[in-house]
């Protein structure tokens, strides 16, 4: 009861705050007050945790200044601090982040994300930079020559490399096989077939690098921090690239086109040759190879021409207005049937579609199978205006008359 009233009496707004920019402050505590905070407070708190971050830097870099000077006997203790002060950084960074992420999500100005995604991204340079070749010597010799630990190490070294090359050969073997069972299942599906596939491998992969780490005696907990530290990085720097990714998985989950699909994407027409998770290959009828990211395609517009078995095709034929209409019709209607390409069902229809500045358009729409489609078409097309010349029907073109009235001149003598 005195904890509930106390916590009624103080201001859990500026309790949140504080908790933010409090050094040492655990990651989970730290994401639960952020979400309460403003763009202002975040931007404040940003701050705070960047200059942390410089100064773990700048005591790192001091001390492997200083490693270089003291005398042996002094080493191991030098050592020891660099290590708790590079152990302190590593939380500090991933707190860094946090505050970062939860002010780009409330809103922060553009200026103030660029100035901290730009410092995140140069951290991990700045990070290897520091570390020169001689400091590395010094922290990691006594370790081997103490031959505990250097057997130690070969020995989860040696663990590590069996893990990995078992994780290869079993994410090999599950991508060949869930591939060839995607395909037989469902052939139409051609991005399952290529996705899941590489999914489930690299999903091995990523197990098993957990697992060889977890052998070599590595702390996971800071581990993925630093992963998720990289991984923050790797997703600014290549975010076009993701969104492709992402694209490719929400494609398959759709399945709007497989491989030999004749599909328009973008005003471009083509053949699909290939399907990945991050682009989409056609050859266009002039045999250029057209090289699509799935982004685009996801976000934008696509035709899919040849998904059913049935197209329709439609043309249009104009003819002039003094021209007989159902003579025009009669005419296109046995065209149509002449023509053994054009199905029974669905059945061809012939109207008049549209009154034009000079024409009178007779709309004709037989159905065929797709692969005929483009072959009627071009016949059709040639075929019809042929027989409604012959039948004394003119095709209409675009034209003006023109009409000169002369006015007489009316003199008269005065």
């Amino acid at each position: 009861m005195a904890k509930a009233q106390q916590l009624a009496q103080s201001d859990p707004y500026q309790n949140s705050i504080t908790v933010a920019s409090e050094a040492n402050v655990d990651e989970d505590v730290l994401s639960r007050h952020v979400v309460a905070l403003g763009a202002e407070d975040l931007k404040k708190i940003a701050d705070i945790w960047q200059r942390r971050v410089q100064d773990n830097l700048a005591r790192i870099a001091e001390g492997l200044t200083q490693l270089e000077k003291v005398a042996d006997d002094q080493v191991p203790e030098l050592v020891d601090q660099i290590k708790a002060i590079n152990r302190q950084n590593i939380g500090d960074f991933q707190n860094y982040l946090v505050v970062v992420n939860a002010l780009e999500r409330k809103g922060g100005s553009e200026d103030d994300l660029k100035k901290h995604q730009a410092y995140i991204k140069g951290f991990v340079t700045e990070l290897l930079l520091s570390y020169q070749w001689s400091a590395i010597f010094h922290l990691s010799k006594d370790w081997i020559l103490s031959g505990r630990g250097g057997v130690r190490a070969l020995s989860g070294v040696i663990q590590a490399i069996i893990v990995m090359a078992a994780a290869f050969l079993i994410g090999g073997i599950l991508k060949k096989v869930s591939g060839r069972w995607l395909r037989v299942r469902n052939d139409e599906n051609e991005i399952a077939a290529v996705v899941f596939p590489n999914v489930l491998r690299w999903g091995i992969l990523v197990i098993g690098l957990f697992v060889a780490l977890w052998g070599l005696g590595v702390n996971l907990g800071v581990t993925t921090a630093i992963i998720g530290g990289l991984g923050f990085l790797l997703a600014f720097m290549l975010q076009n690239l993701f969104q492709s990714v992402i694209g490719g998985l929400l494609l398959q989950t759709t399945n709007p086109y497989s491989k030999g699909d004749i599909i328009s994407i973008n005003q471009i027409v083509g053949t699909v040759i290939d399907v990945n998770v991050i682009s989409t290959k056609l050859r266009t009828f002039d045999n250029r190879l057209v090289q699509i990211p799935n982004q685009s395609i996801w976000q934008g517009s696509m035709e899919n021409l040849t998904k059913y078995r049935v197209r329709r095709v439609d043309l249009v034929f104009g003819i002039g207005y003094s021209d007989n209409i159902e003579r025009a019709k009669a005419t296109l209607s046995e065209m149509v049937q002449a023509d053994k390409r054009c199905l029974k069902s669905p059945e061809t229809r012939i109207f008049v579609g549209e009154l034009g500045p000079s024409s009178v358009n007779v709309y004709c729409r037989p159905w065929v199978r797709t692969d005929d489609y483009w072959d009627v078409m071009w016949d059709l097309t040639e075929i019809g205006k042929t027989r409604l010349q012959n039948e004394g029907i003119s095709i209409a073109f675009p034209q003006m008359d023109v009409h000169v009235y002369a006015k007489d001149k009316v003199t008269s003598d005065s």
